[in-house]
């Protein structure tokens, strides 16, 4: 949608399915809010399988939460690395901010992504998260995002591809993406994009207890 626009992206509300671990526990109902500068929330519900609980990724700009069903620890804080790369995730939801949340900008040898000759801009973010960039050469959209965050056991990367890009009131949003982690991965197809809404903070915030 060019600078102009795209600087001018505020707010995006969205929703649609999610596919967990290939299907497992049924298609979810998301919803995915995201708030300038650094605000980011991934809702997902399980009508299919009632007892498995909700899923969640929340950042309110300071701190974040995170929510994995069936598990041990449930909703728990993120910290370190988690809660950098979440932070910097948020950030980049809104591509007018790339060249103030990441330093040293450098770019690297051109690579293929999914079929797509892309161009690598690789960057530092906050507490030693770094970030690559893939864009896709012929149209400019960014196609993936790998940022690599600090742990005991060394550097760990989270994924997200980005894929079928449509004009939402003159801004391109994807309308697909994937979210891969170290022991999971999301698949998302959104059905309805509203940008530059008004989006109540507690979506932000922690969900129950």
């Amino acid at each position: 949608g060019g600078a102009q626009r795209v600087n001018a992206l505020t707010s995006i509300s969205s929703a649609g399915k999610s596919t967990f671990f290939g299907g497992f526990g049924g298609e979810g109902d998301v919803q995915f809010y995201a708030k300038a500068p650094d605000q980011r929330a991934t809702i997902i519900t399980y009508k299919d399988a009632p007892g498995r609980g909700d899923s969640s990724r929340l950042y309110n700009g300071r701190e974040g939460w995170m929510r994995t069903p069936l598990s041990v620890l449930g909703q728990y804080a993120l910290s370190g690395s988690e809660l950098a790369g979440a932070r910097l995730d948020a950030q980049l939801t809104f591509p007018g901010q790339i060249k103030s949340v990441l330093s040293n900008l450098r770019v690297g040898e051109p690579v293929t992504v999914n079929g797509k000759d892309v161009q690598v801009v690789q960057g530092d973010g906050p507490d030693g998260v770094v970030a690559s960039l893939y864009f896709d050469e012929k149209t400019g959209f960014l196609v993936r995002t790998i940022r690599y965050g600090r742990s005991p056991i060394g550097r760990i990367s989270t994924q997200v591809d980005y894929d079928d890009y449509r004009d939402v009131s003159g801004v391109k949003i994807p309308f697909k993406y994937t979210f891969a982690w170290l022991d999971g991965r999301d698949s998302f197809a959104l059905s309805s994009v509203r940008i530059n809404v008004p989006i109540e903070a507690a979506k932000f915030e922690r969900q129950g207890r």
